[in-house]
């Protein structure tokens, strides 16, 4: 049980540190450099509608696959099934996102509108809103103290005080 909560937090870290660099090295590049890449005026607005319907689609995408696969997890039987269904939940939303943040630099980058980088910012955001910590993990899933504790031994505090005496 211990790998899926450690694949949990590997892939999430992964997710929202990357997509934060890849913004803060685009910010840093497009503001600093002296180099930067030059497109029609025709280029440069097709590559911000791109960017703008990608980033809605994106972040839509990604809450509405959380509305619909967290009550399906928390139907499901057994904890280490329920582990496995959110470990894959959690990969498919942070690496995709995280690339959907590449192109959205990408894209500012060649384009030459900051704008998206507003939106790279605003995916990010979306990172960072859904990190799963021990307490979301528990109400994603619908999780018993009992199974919190043999998850994460010591770390889970539990919000009942009638256990503890």
């Amino acid at each position: 049980m211990e790998q899926y909560t450690k694949k949990i937090q590997r892939t999430a870290a992964i997710g929202l540190w990357g997509s934060a660099a890849i913004v803060i090295v685009t910010a840093f590049f497009s503001m600093v450099s002296p180099w930067h890449f030059i497109q029609n005026e025709y280029t440069a607005k097709w590559m911000l509608v791109a960017g703008t319907v990608l980033a809605v689609l994106a972040v839509s995408m990604a809450l509405l696959g959380t509305r619909r696969t967290m009550p399906r997890l928390r139907q499901t039987d057994g904890l280490e099934a329920k582990l496995k269904g959110y470990v894959d939940y959690v990969r498919q939303t942070y690496i995709n996102l995280m690339v959907v943040v590449l192109l959205l630099c990408l894209f500012t980058l060649l384009s030459g509108r900051n704008v998206l980088l507003m939106l790279a910012m605003v995916t990010t955001l979306v990172l960072v809103l859904g990190y799963p910590n021990i307490y979301k993990v528990k109400v994603d899933l619908g999780l018993t103290d009992g199974e919190m504790r043999t998850l994460y031994g010591d770390r889970y505090i539990s919000d009942r005080h009638d256990e503890q005496e």
